[in-house]
């Protein structure tokens, strides 16, 4: 709406004010543009429109191609759909973990596996690089708040170079779950 009011207004204006316009165009079209892509980035639209196991294969695909580490995948394909509060923290949880992974491990190999275990769902993403991880960090900090929103479990185990583990226990049973 903005957008065309300032093009009606340039069409309009004195040929001295017309090039201030269009630049006012242009950074209100580069805000918009920036401001969706944040949008796009809390939510993930491969969360709404695939669910979590496309997600996080789609995720891994972009970890490889960007980090150039391959990542040994084990997600259950059949899991039914969750609470969209249960996906986007298993989502987030993987993603600082390879996050994480990419900055810190000097990983040579990453595994990422989504199961039912009893009543659990246990997102567990792995790496064999140096370990000793210092749970200080404002990721950690974040992985554990977003894991207490859904009354899930996060443990990190992380032994001096022996690489990382990153289990995420949450709450399941069964089909559209709920916390």
């Amino acid at each position: 709406m903005a957008l065309l009011s300032m093009k009606r207004a340039a069409d309009r204006a004195p040929a001295d004010v017309v090039d201030v316009l269009h630049g006012a165009q242009e950074t209100v079209r580069a805000c918009l543009d920036e401001v969706r892509g944040i949008a796009r980035r809390l939510r993930p639209d491969v969360l709404d429109d695939l669910g979590l196991s496309s997600a996080l294969s789609a995720l891994c695909s972009e970890f490889s191609s960007t980090a150039g580490i391959g990542v040994t995948r084990d997600v259950d394909r059949n899991l039914s759909r969750l609470a969209p509060d249960i996906e986007l923290v298993c989502y987030r949880v993987a993603q600082e973990s390879l996050t994480n992974i990419a900055r810190h491990a000097d990983a040579r190999r990453v595994g990422l596996s989504l199961r039912v275990r009893g009543d659990a769902l246990v997102l567990r993403v792995s790496d064999d690089g140096r370990g000793g991880v210092s749970e200080d960090g404002s990721g950690i900090r974040g992985m554990r708040e977003r894991a207490l929103l859904v009354n899930a479990t996060l443990t990190i185990e992380s032994p001096p170079g022996h690489g990382t583990e990153v289990c995420l226990d949450v709450p399941y049973r069964g089909e559209r779950n709920t916390p």
